[in-house]
This record gives structure tokens, C-alpha cells and sequence, in this order.
């Protein structure tokens, strides 16, 4: 299992454990693994001032938007650039291998910032929902303070 797969059922878990049962046949959250007024055990997951749906995608998704911020793959793609290749100085005015490459060729450089993204998520230095990208070590925190309530 590769450590992304154990931070998706880590916080599938978690999204279980705080959201209750939710009966949409009797409209009304449950206890227990059956309700008690129609006896079905078909569920939806309610969070208290957010709202009911079946899955746990949304609350997973709800969780990561509110409690974390998305990571700027374009700021760290130009810090990467700018750390790998000189400036370039024509005549009097000095320019950064970020800027010239997102000036001149914006394509290349939005493939760049995907790729960057994708290489750390690889890396396990980010952690990809969604198609949004969050430091691993903050998505790993949150695991662990909704683990401990």
C-alpha cells in the first residue's frame, strides 16, 4: 500500500468517525448500524452545519478546504527555477529563468508546475485530494488531532 492509499483510508476512517448516520428514509440522524423506525442500514454520512450525501468523498473534501490550505505550485515551481538556473542579464535589466519562462512560453510553464506538483506528491512531500495538492505533514496532523477527539 503506498503511504498516499494510507492517508485516503486514514482519513476515510476519520470522516466516518465524525460524521453520524444518516437515515434519508426517516430524514434523521441514527445510532447504531440499523435505524431504529425502518430498520435499513443504507446510510448517508451527516456533518453537523454542512449537510448530508452518501460517500465520505465530501466530507474528506470538506475537511482539507477548511482546515488546510492548498499548497501555490507556481510560487514553489519559480523557487525551483530560479534555485536551478542563473538570471539572465540582457543590457541593463536582469531577469529570473521563472519569469522568462512563464512569460514566453506559459504552456511549458503551467506543465511544469503539474509535473513539480506530481513529482512531490510522488515524493511524499504532498498529499493530492481532489486535484488539489496539501503539505503531507499538515494533512497528516489533521489525521492525528481528529483521531485523538
Amino acid at each position: 500500500m503506498t503511504l498516499a492509499q494510507e492517508i485516503r483510508n486514514r482519513l476515510h476512517t476519520v470522516a466516518l468517525k465524525i460524521a453520524d448516520n444518516f437515515c434519508y428514509r426517516c430524514y434523521k440522524v441514527v445510532e447504531g448500524d440499523y435505524c431504529p423506525t425502518c430498520r435499513s442500514d443504507d446510510f448517508m454520512r451527516h456533518l453537523e452545519s454542512v449537510g448530508v450525501e452518501y460517500g465520505t468523498d465530501w466530507v474528506i473534501r470538506h475537511l482539507l478546504t477548511t482546515r488546510l490550505e492548498t499548497v501555490d505550485g507556481e510560487e514553489m515551481f519559480e523557487e525551483l527555477l530560479d534555485e536551478c538556473y542563473p538570471e539572465v542579464k540582457i543590457g541593463c535589466c536582469t531577469f529570473s529563468p521563472s519569469q522568462i519562462m512563464k512569460e514566453l512560453d506559459p504552456i511549458c510553464f503551467d506543465m511544469g508546475v503539474q509535473e513539480n506538483l506530481e513529482s512531490l506528491a510522488a515524493g511524499g512531500q504532498l498529499f493530492e485530494y481532489c486535484g488539489n495538492y496539501y503539505r503531507l505533514e499538515d494533512v497528516e496532523d489533521l489525521i492525528e488531532e481528529l483521531e485523538a477527539d
